[in-house]
């Protein structure tokens, strides 16, 4: 699976819902076949979502984006950062954030 095998209907019913739980930034997606080789045996589509600073702790802040999208059958993992992070982390080249920010498919930006 890869983002552009991800039908359009589902990635727009995946920013609609993301949208709405977290009035974000930005969202991205990346699929496993941008990440490494390593990772071809994990059909995981990769969600990060750039949000405003909040005082809810990360591990909550992705649970809520896993809620949002539960019927959505698709394994994902959700990163949610703030846009100061997500400025940091991408530009390290060892992070999923920088991958992310390099390979992956901006779906939705704050206008």
């Amino acid at each position: 699976m890869n983002v552009q095998s991800v039908d359009q209907a589902t990635i727009e019913e995946i920013n609609n819902r993301l949208v709405k739980a977290y009035n974000p930034h930005e969202i991205y997606l990346l699929g496993p076949y941008q990440e490494n080789k390593l990772q071809e045996n994990k059909p995981n589509l990769s969600i990060l979502v750039v949000v405003d600073g909040v005082d809810i702790e990360h591990y909550d802040l992705m649970t809520k984006g896993h809620e949002a999208l539960t019927d959505v059958k698709l394994p994902k993992s959700i990163l949610v950062y703030t846009p100061e992070e997500f400025a940091e982390y991408s530009q390290d080249s060892s992070t999923l954030s920088y991958l992310i920010k390099k390979y992956g498919k901006r779906i939705y930006a704050h206008a």
